[in-house]
């Protein structure tokens, strides 16, 4: 896998959760698609026939990755797409509410506020704290017969926390509320199960930790919510039947009813590669692997007093990696990292910044060193 992806060749890349680098069978899937396509023409039949053949398919590759069935899946271009079809298929009402925790990534807080501002509904911000347990007692205090919806990380990108899914499904479930999960940093580097964790909506983005191309996404949304979660947008893909004449349609009864309008054929026989490559590795063993090389660099960044590590303490939660080093700002350390030692990491928005490192499984023990080494002479004053 690492001889697929030239990224890694020059550069110790860890930004998997940003943004990674698709290998060669995935290119290879992207330029299939669009050389067939320009060959025969788009709406060619024998084109669009084999389109909705690897949609077929790819929504059932799909739903194996969240354990759910086909008819709860929805091709979306990314996991903020997602958690805006939640937020806006909602019958809001006056004084309704929804949480969020202060873990969230803008594209999953902003879309609350939306609706904030033009149904006004209170959107409520759940503190974390430093464990579960601190967590579910606060959202016991602010959780209730208003709450329309909870937004939440299955993995917070700020610091790579893993949020207890399953105790915020169960107070969902006592009021009445949905679930709605934000999972761009969990879906590829651990085992989902939507349905064992209580989700209502789990939402993922393809170019992160799966690898594929950039505007590929989908999200599951649980069967039986077709009168609690309607469509907020509709098109030619969202419609089973549809007449101008009668000015009527009926969406879809699946998930595919969230579906719009044409997307590129291309792009998402991408994703069903980069889909088969992580179900081929194992989400398991990906899970596995990422937990001893993120628990590495923490171990090495713990060591020095002038890096603060804001990732949970303890063992590795996932390949989120995030710390600061004191008396540099965070920008500076990702331009000092890249150019004098080749690691290509990014700043986040914690406040104030901090860095954030995501080790995938393609990475290495040698990187991981070399990581550590290099963030411990910084902190210290050495190039």
């Amino acid at each position: 896998m690492r001889a697929q992806s030239p990224a890694l060749r020059r550069q110790i890349y860890v930004n998997w959760g940003g943004s990674g680098p698709s290998p060669r069978a995935v290119l290879r899937e992207v330029d299939r698609v669009l050389k067939r396509e320009a060959a025969l023409g788009p709406f060619h039949p024998k084109v669009r026939e084999e389109a909705r053949a690897l949609f077929r398919a790819l929504r059932e590759d799909v739903a194996a990755l969240f354990a759910a069935g086909e008819d709860e899946v929805a091709f979306m271009d990314n996991t903020t797409s997602g958690v805006n079809l939640a937020a806006a298929g909602l019958e809001w009402r006056a004084g309704d509410e929804a949480i969020v925790t202060d873990l969230e990534h803008p594209g999953g807080y902003l879309p609350w506020l939306v609706w904030r501002d033009r149904r006004r509904v209170k959107v409520r911000l759940l503190p974390t704290g430093g464990s579960d347990k601190e967590l579910l007692s606060r959202l016991d205090g602010l959780i209730g017969p208003r709450t329309r919806a909870v937004c939440v990380s299955h993995v917070a990108w700020l610091t790579g926390r893993r949020l207890p899914l399953k105790e915020i499904a169960r107070r969902c479930r006592r009021v009445g509320a949905l679930l709605v999960v934000d999972g761009a940093q969990s879906v590829g580097q651990i085992p989902v199960d939507a349905h064992a964790l209580g989700a209502d909506v789990y939402t993922l983005s393809g170019q992160k930790w799966l690898m594929g191309p950039q505007g590929t996404g989908a999200v599951f949304v649980r069967k039986g919510l077709e009168r609690k979660l309607r469509e907020s947008a509709a098109g030619y893909r969202t419609a089973r039947e549809k007449a101008l004449s009668s000015l009527t349609y009926f969406p879809h009864e699946s998930a595919a009813r969230f579906e719009v309008a044409t997307v590129s054929p291309a792009l998402f026989a991408g994703l069903r590669a980069a889909v088969a490559l992580c179900r081929a590795a194992g989400p398991e063993a990906i899970e596995k692997r990422i937990a001893r090389l993120a628990g590495r660099l923490l171990q090495d960044l713990r060591s020095e007093e002038r890096v603060e590590v804001l990732s949970p303490a303890g063992p590795a939660q996932s390949g989120l990696v995030s710390f600061r080093v004191r008396g540099t700002k965070a920008e500076e350390t990702v331009r000092a990292l890249l150019a004098r030692h080749k690691v290509v990491l990014r700043s986040v928005d914690a406040e104030p910044p901090a860095l954030r490192a995501s080790i995938h499984y393609l990475n290495t023990e040698a990187e991981v060193e070399r990581i550590g080494e290099a963030v411990l002479r910084l902190a210290r004053g050495r190039r």
